[in-house]
């Protein structure tokens, strides 16, 4: 007997299996179209307001800079879209520039020009302002909010070495991202006693969350680093944060003071001494030493030491070594680009040395306003020229803020 021909019957995005799906949406290009995505039905939207989705999709894309926040310490912060020219389907620049202006903070806050940016981090601003301590903003948003610092302790001075976000508590159950309702603030400062003239760092976090007070991490007593009296003429300055570490320089010697942002705990490592370079003379702050990389408790920083920039690795609770040395001349692409290298460099900030292992050179001795300058991949140590307005501020990326949760 034959069979009869049953049509079979037609398969329909229901069938696909949720995993299946996940791994098809992964694989969207842009949160633009996640969103897209989401709009077009109820099974999609299911799917993409998961928050291991929205977390998986962030880890494989990345964030999505909008552009740099430049702080300069004597005309305050200034924002510059990136790249100049968006691409056709992002914001006009112009629009970019009024909607992350911090022109609506000076409605609560006096004399904004003097409020130092710290720290950029999932679409929220970290500033000090000596008048009302700490404020946390959102541009986008225009959400604000202010922290009153820890009070300080009778006969003594303080200094803050730094302001960092940090994400959402560990045990946050939500799995959102980090917002103004669950952010982090770490505070780090230099403490000064009076009446014996020693000094210690002290690490302490504050939650949002939870609206806790602050929680003292750690401190550590740094007398022998930073010998001499006070601590403005002391200070120790921030060469970068990467994989979960913060380091300072001590200015009058090669030691680097390290923070742990998981534990909180403070360390001190020495840098390799350079056979060529007198002892006497070491001395480290932005301009010659940066963080660049690190993770699984491995720091990466480069330094430049005379005519050489050399890649540095600091293992914790081990030594600090010398991964490469390269020649600055020898880095560069073409022969007038060595020619030009033969004098006197430094690091500086800009847009793209803000990047993961990526530094910027610039001469010392010219006075020009607009010099050129040099931006190093110092993975394969490849120098190529730009071209950079001179100047000496700091530049902080601003990350698009998480909007497919905000969509959904």
């Amino acid at each position: 007997m034959a069979k009869l021909n049953v049509p079979s019957q037609r398969t329909t995005i229901h069938d696909i299996s949720d995993d299946l799906l996940e791994v098809v949406l992964l694989h969207i290009p842009s949160t633009a179209g996640v969103i897209r995505a989401a709009a077009t039905c109820k099974l999609w939207r299911r799917v993409i307001g998961d928050a291991g989705f929205r977390r998986r999709f962030r880890r494989l894309n990345g964030p999505h800079i909008l552009g740099h926040y430049y702080y300069y310490e004597r005309s305050g912060t200034e924002f510059l879209p990136f790249p100049a020219t968006p691409p056709a389907w992002q914001i006009a620049v112009d629009d970019i520039g009024a909607r992350v202006s911090l022109y609506f903070l000076t409605t609560s806050y006096a004399n904004l020009n003097y409020a130092e940016l710290h720290d950029s981090r999932c679409g929220l601003l970290a500033l000090y302002h000596f008048g009302f301590g700490i404020i946390v903003c959102n541009p986008w948003t225009r959400q604000d909010r202010q922290i009153y610092l820890p009070m300080p302790m009778v006969n003594t001075s303080m200094h803050y070495l730094g302001i960092f976000l940090l994400d959402a508590d560990p045990d946050d159950e939500t799995g959102t991202d980090m917002n103004m309702s669950n952010f982090r603030v770490l505070c780090v400062r230099l403490i000064h006693y009076h009446h014996d003239g020693s000094k210690i760092v002290e690490a302490s976090v504050f939650s949002a969350r939870n609206d806790r007070r602050w929680l003292l991490l750690s401190n550590m007593a740094i007398c022998d680093v930073i010998p001499g009296r006070g601590v403005f003429g002391s200070r120790l300055v921030l060469v970068g944060r990467a994989g979960g570490s913060i380091c300072w320089s001590t200015k009058s010697s090669n030691v680097v003071l390290h923070l742990d942002e998981g534990t909180g705990e403070f360390s001190l490592f020495t840098l390799p001494v350079n056979a060529g370079v007198d002892i006497n003379l070491l001395s480290y702050n932005r301009m010659e030493l940066r963080v660049i990389g690190g993770d699984f408790g491995t720091v990466h920083l480069v330094r430049i030491v005379g005519g050489d920039i050399e890649v540095l690795r600091y293992a914790r609770r081990g030594a600090c070594v010398v991964e490469r040395r390269v020649r600055v001349p020898q880095a560069a692409s073409t022969e007038d680009d060595r020619r030009e290298l033969r004098r006197v460099w430094c690091f500086f900030d800009r847009a793209e040395a803000a990047s993961p292992g990526s530094i910027a050179l610039c001469d010392v001795l010219c006075d020009a306003e607009f010099v050129r300058k040099f931006s190093a991949d110092v993975q394969n140590l490849k120098l190529e020229r730009v071209k950079w307005r001179k100047d000496g501020g700091r530049t902080f990326p601003y990350e698009l803020p998480w909007t497919i949760s905000a969509c959904l």
